[in-house]
């Protein structure tokens, strides 16, 4: 039986050196391992990924939604958007409770967010303005009132309008 040879392995390295560690051929590697991990991050986390549509429906009312699912399209939301279509908006989608803040980085026009927890509503910042001209480091963030896993953005005044309440029940339908 043979056993291993911490010798013959430092021999090989150092009598092949040139064909490990030339300029061109470690810049080959490197750019292999960078592109495998983007590769990774794309995978896992959908960075890039479009958001999908579905519709929601809150208390007998009908929104026509694009889904943010994946942390690229949670970040972006409505940012750079001029406006929504009367009935349509947002759903972030969370798969897990939390205290998810939401700002108005590069935000065109106010919003009613409605924050949900188990299919049900839980509370409402309502006529969330835009805030044009203010650093990052210094827009408003707005929490929910609770944990939730799920948070709809709409036009805002439309839950006054439609008479939206606490315990109200929301369905997410993605065919």
């Amino acid at each position: 039986m043979h056993s291993w040879n911490w010798q013959i392995f430092l021999n090989f390295f150092k009598n092949h050196r040139g064909f490990f560690f030339s300029d061109k051929k470690m810049i080959f590697f490197i750019a292999i391992v960078v592109v495998g991990f983007l590769s990774l991050v794309y995978v896992f986390y959908g960075f890039g990924s479009p958001s999908k549509g579905a519709r929601v429906r809150v208390a007998g009312k009908e929104f026509s939604v694009q889904v943010a699912d994946m942390p690229a399209s949670r970040t972006k939301g409505l940012s750079g958007r001029v406006s929504l279509p009367e009935n349509g908006g947002m759903f972030f989608d969370f798969n897990a409770y939390g205290d998810y803040g939401f700002w108005m980085r590069d935000m065109n026009f106010p919003i009613d967010i409605i924050w949900i927890k188990d299919d049900s509503i839980v509370g409402f910042s309502e006529n969330v303005l835009p805030e044009p001209g203010k650093s990052i480091f210094s827009l408003t963030t707005y929490h929910p009132p609770k944990q939730v896993d799920k948070v709809l953005e709409i036009n805002a005044g439309l839950v006054r309008k439609y008479g939206f309440k606490v315990g109200d029940g929301v369905f997410l339908d993605t065919r």
